[in-house]
């Protein structure tokens, strides 16, 4: 495939969440034409009335955006940034099936854990001979929240986030096909492995909310989700949880950093340990815990999350007995078999793509 030097000036924002609406925004207010989707229209119709999104923060302004749709045919474009939570990707892989070509890039933003591989294994189930360039980031690039049905806050913005593409799509192609003003947040990795395994959303989000159950379900109270809801107990916990993914990783053949180190990196924060880099983040101080346990925090970050790392442990032969802990807990609170939803991948498997 020839590679194409100039960076795409269209780009097809797939989901109108909180990261969605940031991302739109974000990418419109530096020049770009935005095609934004959501599966439920009711959630973008101000969007489409009105034609904008009013966005404030570390960027600000009134974003215009070039078409609105829930009809994919309406607004698809040949680079794709996925923006809804991980447990759509399946749906949204068949969704893109019939508009994709070797030439389309789809970037998972993030992919959690082995998300593009089960987005490329969702596309060859749909007939694709050929995989569009895909790829899966880190971790989210804002640190954001939708705050009316056409407006966002942007808190912050992650620097070197980690990027990586499948075995056999080209990483050179899909940045320089980036808009600029994104790509400067955009560190490469040479493996999804790195990406999926440097999944830190597992680790801030599970543990937390089932250690504050009874407040979150308290019609009574508010609270801040990292600067309340992460104790030292809790922030102990957490360090346990990191360690063990780190061990899983490392264990794979993958080393990756510590939730500390990334903290430090992508925030400029600097602590003694967890708890102190956490309350360090001024990024944090305004994100509201969960109003519910109906929350991505458990039904993406377990299943999409703890238990393929959990997985991968067994496979390997590292134990795991903090994520086993939080899974077990989340499966009995909440009524779910996390781990018959979860991403579950064979080691061939994995390494068809790594």
């Amino acid at each position: 495939m020839k590679v194409d030097n100039s960076s795409s000036q269209k780009v097809f924002v797939c989901g109108a969440g909180h990261q969605g609406l940031s991302m739109a925004a974000h990418l419109a207010l530096n020049g770009i034409k935005v095609n934004l989707w959501n599966r439920s229209q009711n959630n973008i119709q101000e969007i489409i009335d009105t034609g904008v999104i009013h966005c404030s923060g570390v960027v600000h302004g009134v974003a215009k955006i070039s078409k609105v749709s829930a009809n994919i045919a309406d607004v698809f474009s040949d680079f794709v940034m996925v923006t809804t939570p991980s447990n759509a990707h399946k749906d949204i892989a068949k969704l893109l099936a019939p508009y994709v070509s070797a030439n389309t890039v789809v970037v998972l933003n993030p992919g959690r854990t082995f998300g593009a591989i089960e987005f490329a294994e969702e596309l060859k189930k749909e007939g694709l001979e050929q995989l569009p360039q895909i790829a899966e980031t880190q971790t989210i690039v804002y640190t954001c929240r939708k705050v009316g049905p056409n407006s966002t806050s942007i808190l912050a913005l992650k620097n070197d986030v980690n990027i990586a593409a499948i075995k056999g799509a080209n990483m050179e192609y899909i940045l320089k096909k980036m808009p600029r003003c994104l790509r400067n947040y955009f560190t490469p990795v040479n493996s999804v492995a790195l990406t999926s395994l440097s999944n830190i959303g597992m680790v801030l989000h599970c543990a937390p909310v089932m250690m504050n159950v009874g407040w979150i379900e308290s019609e009574k109270v508010d609270f801040k989700y990292y600067y309340d809801g992460i104790s030292h107990s809790v922030a102990y916990l957490l360090e346990k949880i990191d360690a063990e993914r780190q061990s899983v990783a490392q264990a794979g053949g993958f080393p990756v950093e510590s939730l500390k180190q990334w903290l430090e990196r992508t925030y400029l924060v600097k602590g003694k340990d967890l708890l102190e880099c956490i309350r360090a983040n001024k990024a944090y101080t305004e994100i509201d815990a969960p109003p519910t346990l109906n929350t991505r925090y458990i039904f993406e970050d377990v299943p999409n999350g703890l238990v393929p790392v959990e997985a991968m442990g067994k496979e390997l032969g590292i134990p795991t007995p903090n994520i086993t802990t939080i899974i077990n807990l989340a499966c009995s609170v909440i009524g779910e078999n996390y781990r018959s939803l979860g991403r579950r991948f064979s080691a061939d498997k994995l390494r068809e793509y790594f």
